[in-house]
């Protein structure tokens, strides 16, 4: 068994590297051929790919099922055997191929009574031996079930693969949809329990449909980085070969490879190159399916995905780690684990730095100071908050919405889409409002579907745009949000951490490494820690904050 696993894994090496050397022809190939034909040809070997991965990982499995298996019967056959042919030999006794033993018949002699002592103790040695090896054929027969059941159950699994995606039976469900008579359920709840009903040649089938199934909310976090990351790599092969369909995308895609390659714990929840003016991509650390605790943050102005991606992912990191650390040092917490999620699902309103007079920064002018981009934006992000809330594996995570900038008012909007109870904190930072209008009379967590208590701001000094109060009130001018500070300080787990100024100060670590205050408060609203007393950093409103910046800055002018 164990040398058939080793041959069988030989020969699933030599179909691998057919396999590679049909990828790579196929991506040569792709160097000089373009159009309607070509993507046909690219999307039957993702199809190609798709069958082969399910072989590989079945004849794994099979392999894996004689080698484990094997091994367990060989132990027990050295065992069986240095009785058999040591032990029971070197005592003159002699077996049976049931396991009886029987010991040597001691000469009676005349010495009668010292004969029958004699013998009752090699009877009871025998007896004894007898039971040890019939302990150990019955392990063998019981290890021999096992393997049988393990290698029926992997080859059935192959059997199902067959060689192609095609071959293998697909659902009456299925079929409709990929006929076009019905198409998935919307609703992310909906679509996940349909999803887990579904054969692995069913979700094939599903993606060679539609390739871009890995964004659908609602599916398990694992299916949808596996399926976009497929997409991933045939977008990135064809952009690398100056297809103009993807072409312009090349520096988005290379940022989501290289970032969803830095760390395995990293899975790419979205991938679209299409629907957008700017490509879209979301990045979680962590698996959110199966995290305690979730974070969804939305970016703003200049945010790009071959600009941020990486650098967002990275802060999430840390906001990740940070949390963990501070459920691990409170009672009843230790364990929890955490989920954050870079979520570039928009075209955020971009300026060009390097000339403000230019076509695109007089557009992105226009575009930050209207809620249009936003107003695009805020269905998609509700129902991915809804998808996160469906496929987690406890059905209710501890989920926070997290807005920077214009994405905090994006942020807005989405929540005054998403049914109450499925986002349960909102941590604002840098925000011109959220679209809750300009009351006198706060009745904003009504609209955002928070409760009270769950939704915090945060103001830096010298942060103009969070007093803009352009849609809506900006948070910090609101009574119903915590204010919490931005300032140097040293907080509740003992860690001195620098102050954030300015716009963009606010996820990024200090200069010593460690989250700045903000990045801390951050970290505890995720971790679902803000109500435990003293974990926080209050502050201002930025009412006062705001006051104190304008007469600095009054003072200055008089110097």
């Amino acid at each position: 068994m164990v040398d058939y696993a080793k041959s069988l894994l030989a020969s699933n090496n030599t179909f691998t590297d057919q396999m590679h050397r049909m990828d790579r022809a196929v991506d040569a190939a792709m160097d000089k051929w373009q159009g309607d034909a070509a993507a046909a040809a690219s999307a039957r070997s993702l199809s190609e790919s798709l069958a082969a991965s399910h072989i590989d990982t079945a004849v794994i499995a099979i392999a894996e099922a004689h080698a484990s298996q094997g091994a367990v019967l060989d132990g027990i056959r050295t065992s069986l055997l240095a009785i058999v042919d040591l032990e029971v030999p070197g005592a003159g006794m002699s077996v049976a191929d049931d396991g009886t033993v029987t010991a040597p018949t001691v000469p009676v002699g005349g010495a009668v009574v010292i004969a029958m002592l004699l013998q009752s103790q090699l009877d009871a040695q025998a007896d004894a031996i007898e039971v040890r090896i019939k302990a150990l054929l019955a392990q063998f027969g019981d290890g021999e079930l096992q393997a049988a059941q393990a290698i029926r159950a992997a080859q059935q699994q192959l059997d199902v693969v067959s060689n192609s995606p095609e071959a293998a039976t697909i659902s009456p469900v299925v079929s409709d949809i990929v006929s076009g008579k019905t198409s998935l359920p919307s609703d992310p709840a909906q679509l996940n329990e349909m999803w887990s009903t579904l054969s692995p040649a069913d979700k094939d089938a599903l993606f060679a449909h539609d390739n871009y199934i890995g964004n659908r909310d609602g599916l398990p976090v694992v299916d949808r980085d596996h399926y976009n990351r497929i997409k991933l790599d045939d977008e990135l092969a064809r952009a690398e070969a100056c297809d103009p369909a993807v072409s312009d995308r090349l520096v988005d895609l290379q940022a989501v490879r290289d970032t969803v390659e830095k760390d395995p714990n990293r899975m790419l929840m979205l991938l679209d190159t299409q629907s957008g003016a700017q490509t879209h991509a979301a990045v979680a650390v962590g698996n959110p399916d199966t995290a305690d605790h979730v974070s969804v943050t939305a970016p703003g102005l200049n945010t790009t995905v071959g600009g941020a991606i990486g650098a967002m992912t990275e802060e999430g990191e840390q906001m990740k780690l940070a949390a963990e650390q501070q459920l691990d040092n409170t009672t009843d917490h230790a364990n929890e684990t955490v989920s954050t999620i870079a979520w570039i699902g928009y075209d955020a309103p971009q300026l060009d730095k390097e000339d403000y007079l230019s076509e695109e920064s007089i557009a992105g002018t226009i575009q930050v100071a209207q809620p249009w981009n936003a107003q695009a934006a805020a269905p998609n992000l509700s129902q991915f908050y809804e998808g996160i809330d469906a496929s987690n594996h406890d059905g209710d995570p501890h989920l926070t919405a997290v807005g920077h900038s214009y994405g905090s008012f994006t942020t807005g909007l989405a929540l005054q889409e998403t049914p109450e109870g499925i986002v349960d904190d909102v941590m604002v930072y840098g925000s011109p409002g959220l679209g809750t209008g300009h009351d006198f009379v706060d009745s904003s967590l009504d609209k955002l579907n928070i409760a009270p208590g769950h939704a915090y701001e945060m103001t830096a000094h010298d942060d103009p745009v969070a007093h803009m109060n352009r849609f809506g009130w900006s948070p910090g001018y609101m009574s119903e949000f915590t204010h919490l500070d931005t300032d140097a300080t040293t907080t509740a787990d003992g860690v001195a951490r620098q102050g954030a100024t300015g716009h963009s100060d606010y996820p990024r670590s200090g200069d010593n490494g460690a989250l700045r205050t903000s990045g801390y408060n951050t970290a505890v609203v995720i971790a679902g820690l803000a109500d435990v007393p003293g974990q926080l950093v209050t502050g201002d409103s930025a009412m006062k904050t705001g006051g104190i910046d304008i007469l600095d800055g009054l003072i200055d002018l008089t110097r």
